[in-house]
C-alpha cells in the first residue's frame, strides 16, 4: 500500500463484470489517482480491522455485492461506519443508476478527490422470521417468481447482458399472463387496500429487476417509500407492459405509485423478496415495513448530485 493520499478500503468481487478487473488491476487503477488502497475479497466472511483514517469504502460489483457488503456493514460497530463509493461490475446496477454513479470506473474514481455526500435510506421488514433489510425493494408475487423461476433456468447459452436482460423480460411476459394472485390488505397511512395482487412492490430507489422502471420519481434518500400495486383485474395492462418493454425502452410504467413512510401488509403469498434475494421457507401474515431515513451515505459525484 503507497504512502499519501486517501485511504480507501475496497471491498471487490473478484467475479463480479465477468471478472474483468483482477485484485492487482482495480488496485493499481485507485493507487494511479493518488489514493492509498487496502484490498478485502467480497467472499470473504466479513470486514474487519478499519483503519480509522479510511475515508470511506468503495464496493466493487454489482447489486448483490453492494447488499451484502452494506447488511455486514450495519452489523458492525460505529467505528466502522463510514460513507459508501461504489464501481458498478455487474450487469442491472440499479443502486448505481439510482445515484447517477457512472460505469466508467475511471471516471468515478477521479471524482472522489472532490465528491458529494448523498444520504440514502434502508427498508426494515419486520413480521417474518427474522427481520429483514432492504436497500432497492422488498416486494410480493411476481417479481419473486422471476427471480426463483430464473435461477432454476439453464443459462448456459446466456453469455452478454442483452441476452440476460431479454431472457428476464421474455420470463416475466410469461408469467404475468398466468401468475395467479394472492389476497392481501395493505395499509398505507389511512388508507386500506383490499384486493387479490399479481405484485406488492415497496421501492426505495427506481428501479427493479432487469432496468423496469417502476417508480421514476422515487429518491433513494429522502425518508419515503414509492408503493407499487398492481391488482388482478390490471393483469392486461401489466402483461401489454411487459410486451412493449422489450423493444420500447422508455415507455413508462402504467401503474401510478403511492408515497408513504411505512406501510403494513397482510398477505399469505409465498413469493417474497428482498432486493435480488429470494425469501425462502418464511410464514407469512403481518408485515410492518419502516423507512429508516438516511441510514447510509454514498459517495457522488457532485457533477451529478441526486
Amino acid at each position: 500500500m503507497k504512502k499519501g493520499g486517501k485511504l480507501i478500503r475496497l471491498v471487490h468481487n473478484p467475479t463480479a463484470g465477468e471478472g474483468r478487473y483482477t485484485k492487482k488491476e482495480i488496485i493499481s487503477l485507485i493507487e494511479s489517482h493518488g489514493f492509498r488502497c487496502a484490498y478485502t475479497s467480497s467472499k470473504r466472511r466479513g470486514i474487519r480491522g478499519v483503519d480509522p483514517e479510511t475515508e470511506f469504502i468503495a464496493i466493487a460489483g454489482g447489486d448483490g455485492t453492494v447488499r451484502k457488503i452494506i447488511l455486514k456493514l450495519l452489523d458492525k460497530k460505529l467505528k466502522y461506519k463510514r460513507p459508501i463509493a461504489l464501481l458498478p461490475f455487474g450487469t442491472a446496477n440499479n443502486i448505481a443508476t439510482a445515484l447517477h454513479i457512472s460505469s466508467n470506473n475511471k471516471s468515478n474514481i477521479t471524482s472522489w478527490n472532490n465528491y458529494h455526500l448523498k444520504k440514502f435510506d434502508v427498508g426494515q421488514v419486520v413480521g417474518l422470521e427474522t427481520i429483514e433489510f432492504f436497500i432497492e425493494s422488498f416486494g410480493t408475487g411476481l417479481f419473486p417468481k422471476l427471480m426463483s423461476t430464473l435461477k432454476a433456468t439453464d443459462t448456459t447459452a446466456i453469455d452478454t447482458p442483452e441476452k440476460e436482460f431479454k431472457l428476464a423480460l421474455d420470463t416475466l411476459h410469461e408469467l404475468s399472463m398466468n401468475y395467479e394472485a394472492t389476497a392481501a390488505t395493505i395499509e398505507i397511512d389511512d388508507q386500506v387496500f383490499e384486493d387479490r395482487f399479481l405484485l406488492i412492490e415497496v421501492m426505495n430507489i427506481s428501479s427493479v429487476g432487469p432496468h423496469l422502471k417502476l417508480s421514476p420519481d422515487a429518491d433513494p434518500g429522502d425518508g419515503y417509500f414509492d408503493v407499487v400495486l398492481v391488482r388482478e383485474s390490471e393483469r392486461a395492462l401489466l402483461s401489454s407492459y411487459f410486451e412493449k418493454r422489450k423493444t420500447h425502452e422508455r415507455i413508462k410504467f402504467p401503474v401510478k405509485t403511492i408515497r408513504t413512510k411505512s406501510l403494513i401488509i397482510n398477505t399469505s403469498c409465498q413469493d417474497l423478496h428482498s432486493d435480488d434475494q429470494v425469501l425462502e421457507n418464511t410464514s407469512t401474515g403481518q408485515m410492518h415495513i419502516k423507512n429508516l431515513d438516511s441510514l447510509l451515505e454514498f459517495v457522488v459525484n457532485k457533477k451529478s448530485e441526486v
